[in-house]
């Protein structure tokens, strides 16, 4: 991506680190252009999101697409625990 990047990191401790972050993974490789997520970790899963912020949307759209992100790591933790 080119252009001024807004970066937000999220830091999650799960045991299950991997399968959390496998379970988000195909909403991150369907991001909109500008926006790319990434999650990764073995102990810890760390998820970064860059947000091209040329624009004046940009912070919204990182603020925006945290919140989403959140939601669905709760979502998937919710269920594997269930399935534990």
């Amino acid at each position: 991506m080119e252009g001024r990047m807004c970066r937000a990191v999220i830091k999650v401790i799960i045991d299950a680190t991997l399968d959390l972050a496998r379970a988000v993974e195909p909403d991150n490789k369907s991001a909109p252009p500008g926006i790319m997520v990434r999650c990764s970790g073995a102990s810890v899963l760390e998820c970064v999101i860059e947000v091209d912020c040329t624009t004046t949307r940009g912070l919204l759209t990182l603020r925006n697409t945290v919140d989403d992100l959140i939601q669905a790591l709760q979502a998937a933790e919710s269920a594997l625990s269930a399935s534990s």
